[in-house]
């Protein structure tokens, strides 16, 4: 039977509950086509699921409710999927229900994408050209949370596709291991020597290798201040150790500096000419407030995030939103979770960026899925670059 005439009907949606890399539950979607085709899709919030029952939960919403309202549409009409899954009310956290939304909608696209026998990534993008995104690759990580900042984070510029920036970014990290303890804080100093380990490699910071700080100030803030360690910083001192932070390094973007709007428009036109101000939890992959802060100038680029979105096509707006806003796009997910979706939604919509746990600090489904996607490729080299030092481009 051919990829046009196949049955793409979906007869049958079943949920389970499987494991990350870090011992965490999380919520596996399963679509079933008439013929015979499957796709399936692992959703898990950025942190924690927020009550112990919520897996349970989740994978008991997409067995009865979500199964139900998606038996009989037609898998490759994407819209039809997920506008039936955005109408649906689940009870309980809305977390939750974002998770199980998103790991049925990805599992009906992977369904319908082996129905037509071609992988995800062509099928996202028909008659279009596929482009490899630039890995952002953790490779420092606070696992007290005490510290000023969450992750820091490498963007291989100079790297010749996946595997060397993998190869690479593994490297620097052996570098500056050595120098730090396992229950580090993430903070000014081993910001230090990780630009000191990236020069010791024999790259140049902020052309050759960039640097990302994931502030994550919402793990900070508590009753209109920032605490770190025994200090708390209204928004204005926070402010000033930020800027003097770029002010002594070429930092190439900074994430989430601000939990609330009002700083964050105050301290983006201090430092955007030489680091982007990324945000992430403050836009929760929202196309409404996403144009909404481009309009407002609070920040130029973005972390989207499709557990947070909600559905494949909500993630799609809110990257238009960011596209029409000129802001690189950064896609991310849980650097745990067992699943290689990620990768061929970046490579199709050309996202420029994807950001990853590295080797050691998560699972590497999606790295080793965008390495055979980029052999598949067969045009050598198609990583994105920066248009010069200390800025990212899309």
């Amino acid at each position: 039977m051919s990829r046009n005439t196949r049955d793409a009907t979906i007869v049958n949606v079943l949920g389970r509950r499987v494991w990350t890399a870090s011992g965490a539950p999380a919520l596996e979607a399963e679509v079933h086509l008439a013929c015979g085709a499957k796709g399936r899709a692992i959703a898990s919030p950025a942190t924690a699921w927020p009550v112990p029952a919520a897996p349970g939960n989740a994978v008991a919403a997409v067995n009865g409710l979500l199964a139900a309202a998606l038996h009989g549409i037609d898998a490759r009409r994407q819209e039809d999927v997920d506008a039936t899954l955005f109408k649906l009310e689940l009870v309980g956290d809305p977390v939750v229900a974002r998770a199980a939304f998103a790991a049925c909608s990805i599992a009906a696209a992977q369904a319908a994408a082996r129905a037509a026998d071609m992988p995800l990534y062509r099928y996202l993008c028909p008659g279009r050209p596929a482009r490899m995104p630039l890995p952002a690759v953790e490779v420092v990580a606070d696992p007290s949370g005490a510290g000023p900042f969450r992750a820091l984070v490498l963007v291989p510029f100079a790297a010749d596709g996946v595997d060397e920036a993998l190869a690479l970014s593994l490297a620097i990290e052996r570098v500056v291991a050595g120098e730090l303890g396992p229950d580090l804080a993430v903070d000014e100093r081993v910001l230090g020597r990780l630009f000191s380990a990236i020069e010791r490699s024999g790259f140049i910071p902020a052309e050759e290798v960039g640097v990302a700080v994931d502030v994550a100030a919402h793990r900070l803030y508590r009753n209109g201040r920032y605490h770190c360690g025994a200090t708390a910083y209204d928004a204005d001192g926070w402010a000033e150790r930020l800027v003097r932070l770029v002010d002594e390094y070429p930092i190439a973007c900074m994430e989430d500096p601000f939990a609330d709007p009002a700083p964050l428009a105050r301290f983006t036109p201090l430092v955007d000419a030489r680091a982007r101000v990324v945000g992430n939890q403050l836009f929760a992959s929202d196309a409404e407030r996403i144009g909404a802060a481009a309009a407002d100038g609070l920040a130029s680029g973005v972390v989207l995030r499709p557990e947070a979105a909600g559905t494949l096509s909500e993630l799609r707006v809110a990257f238009d939103a960011a596209r029409v806003a000129a802001w690189p796009v950064f896609l991310a997910a849980d650097v745990a979770v067992e699943d290689p979706s990620l990768a061929h939604i970046a490579t199709a919509w050309q996202s420029g960026y994807v950001k990853l746990g590295g080797v050691g600090r998560g699972s590497l489904a999606r790295w080793n899925e965008l390495i055979r996607i980029e052999a598949e490729l067969h045009r050598g080299p198609a990583m994105l670059h920066i248009e010069r030092a200390a800025r990212l481009v899309h």
